[in-house]
């Protein structure tokens, strides 16, 4: 009687090589034959889509005209994936067109076996099924596991590092230089001044890097940044361990300016006007949004009066424009005014550097302090002074901590590295204020008053803000006249 030679496995890790000497003295001590093309070297999961060379011994048996002995180690090497092929076998052997040999199990199964052989194999199809079902529940046991640790189950999102500490443990690291890319896209885009192609051609600006429109979009809503992960085969979100890159308000407004503008597309006839101070007004009555529109082929802006009429008048743009000049000339700066600001900050900022420096230093000496206390617990672990348990469980204590040290680090020497920058750029910007904002483009003029202001509303007569600091404070400098100097 012709014999097909079945070894399998379920994982990389297993293998067959023990397997197929044995099908081959079973196969020879029962005098069987068989040629190289009958065993079958089957290394798949039955969870696996791949189950080629399963099928094809199926079609072997099924066209051959005489009996095949069908011969594997056990039976839960052939009946992994019970409900599709179980029946298949238990047709062919009641067709007499296969005979299902498990010389593991000392079991033979033909079409006339005895009631006691027919109920062997069904007891071996159900252990094989409780391991089967037992895989599936380690399975996602490590998948919830994995979750309620804030592990990510795929792969991290542009503006990190995928890192392989080993076979089994994984990592991700944030990547500097893209997420300072990342960042700026959502500081860009919150500003309101943006949409997705206008700011992929500014990070290609910028940066120097191109992205596709449709990956502007999944780096704008994609929550990993503020430490949300969504499993989407499960549609589960929960919160990870790695360190994030934007502020959970930061991602908000930039979604509130995403929605807003999703259900505006396309609606009214002023869609897609060119208005200098689209969705940047609110009514200070009712809070809502001060909607523009044009008559006369001038621009005009009223309150939408959704919670009620309160008596809204039109405002025209050039009025809103004559206030926000306004708000620009109590920022203005003269150049020695300048000048005496930044050299009074330097002046405060060599004694901030000092403590900064001597921060550092003592965070370097607390990282090198976790390093050692690693090395003490591999070395106890070595001695067999420490269990397997507790030494992982200090290992990844050691490390969290010597990541939020590293964090400190390099959030001081980050500080230290753009104070001067910033402080430049504030008072040039202070300097200029008027005849920026005069000359600037509706979309850079838009930039300029996101970054200087807050809270804008009309409220029928006057345009109300708030100025975002560090632009209060020379406000008031202006105010009283005399400045940092005597301690404002």
């Amino acid at each position: 009687m012709r014999a097909i030679l079945l070894a399998r496995v379920s994982t990389d890790e297993q293998s067959t090589e023990q397997q197929i000497p044995r099908l081959i003295e079973y196969a020879k001590s029962n005098n069987l034959e068989y040629s190289d093309k009958d065993i079958f070297d089957i290394s798949e999961s039955a969870y696996k889509g791949n189950r080629k060379q399963f099928e094809e011994v199926l079609k072997t048996i099924e066209e051959t005209n005489k009996t095949v002995a069908l011969i594997t180690d056990k039976i839960d090497r052939l009946l992994r994936d019970f409900n599709r092929y179980l029946p298949l076998f238990d047709d062919l052997r009641k067709r007499e067109k296969v005979q299902l040999h498990f010389p593991s199990d000392n079991l033979v199964l033909r079409a006339s076996s005895p009631a006691v052989d027919l109920f062997k194999f069904s007891m071996g199809v159900a252990l094989a099924q409780y391991y089967s079902d037992s895989i599936r529940d380690n399975v996602k046991r490590r998948f919830e596991q994995k979750m309620r640790n804030g592990e990510l189950l795929t792969k991290a999102p542009y503006g990190y590092n995928n890192i392989t500490i080993n076979d089994k443990e994984k990592t991700v690291e944030v990547n500097y230089e893209e997420s300072l890319i990342v960042k700026k896209m959502y500081e860009l885009y919150s500003t309101n001044s943006y949409s997705d192609r206008t700011l992929r051609k500014k990070i290609l600006e910028l940066f120097n890097v191109e992205f596709a429109g449709s990956q502007i979009a999944r780096i704008l809503t994609n929550k990993f940044y503020i430490g949300i992960i969504l499993y989407q085969k499960k549609n589960i979100e929960y919160p990870h361990c790695y360190e994030t890159i934007i502020s959970e308000d930061l991602f908000n407004r930039v979604q509130e300016i995403r929605e807003g503008r999703l259900q505006n597309k396309n609606k009214g006839k002023y869609a897609g006007k060119p208005f200098k101070y689209r969705r940047l007004i609110r009514c200070a009555i009712c809070g809502y949004s001060m909607c523009p529109e044009e008559h006369n082929g001038k621009n005009s802006y009223c309150c939408t009066e959704y919670k009620g009429k309160h008596g809204a008048q039109y405002v025209s743009e050039e009025e809103l424009s004559k206030q926000f000049a306004e708000a620009f000339d109590r920022i203005r700066l003269t150049e020695n005014d300048a000048e005496k600001i930044l050299n009074d900050l330097k002046s405060i900022n060599e004694t901030n550097l000092e403590v900064s420096i001597s921060r550092v230093r003592n965070l370097r000496r607390e990282q090198e302090r976790y390093s050692r206390m690693k090395s003490k617990n591999y070395d106890l672990y070595v001695d067999g002074s420490i269990t397997s348990s507790f030494y992982e469980e200090k290992a990844k204590e050691y490390d969290r901590l010597y990541k939020e040290v590293t964090d400190k680090i390099r959030s001081s020497e980050q500080t230290e590295d753009t104070f001067y920058i910033t402080a430049k750029y504030v008072l040039e910007l202070a300097k200029h204020s008027g005849e920026l904002f005069e000359n600037a483009l509706d979309e850079e003029r838009a930039i300029l008053i996101n970054t200087v202001l807050s809270n804008i509303r009309w409220d029928g007569k006057n345009l109300l803000y708030d100025y975002i600091n560090p632009f209060d404070l020379l406000v008031d400098f202006k105010k009283l006249g005399n400045g940092v100097a005597n301690g404002t």
